[in-house]
């Protein structure tokens, strides 16, 4: 199922630069019941905190923030793994498009995939 919130995410990423609300926010809130039932330790509060911090520093959009966020309460692992393969794939994008912005949703889905096989 992330992998399919993921994949919808990315094309909204692709076509307009932009991940709408209503699919960033149900996550985040999902994500957060989940943490809330299910406490494991501080890690993923501590991955969340550090995505909103990049984003009020401007260094992370809003909406990758929230799909990071959503991914740390779900799981670290998820997490890691999305800002991981999203820079490898910022690295191509460089190289094959030469742009400077990446849809960062591109990335977090290859991440999602390696998750899967975690």
């Amino acid at each position: 199922m992330i992998l399919l919130w993921l994949l919808v995410c990315a094309r909204y990423d692709l076509r307009r630069r932009e991940v709408p609300d209503w699919l960033t926010l149900p996550a985040v809130g999902l994500a957060l019941v989940y943490r809330l039932l299910t406490p494991e330790g501080w890690l993923p509060w501590v991955l969340a905190g550090v995505s909103v911090l990049l984003t009020l520093a401007g260094a992370l959009p809003g909406g990758d923030m929230k799909g990071l966020v959503a991914m740390a309460f779900f799981d670290p692992r998820l997490y890691l793994l999305a800002w991981l393969e999203a820079g490898v794939v910022y690295l191509l994008w460089r190289v094959l498009r030469r742009e400077r912005r990446m849809p960062g949703y591109v990335g977090f889905v290859v991440g999602g995939v390696a998750w899967m096989f975690v």
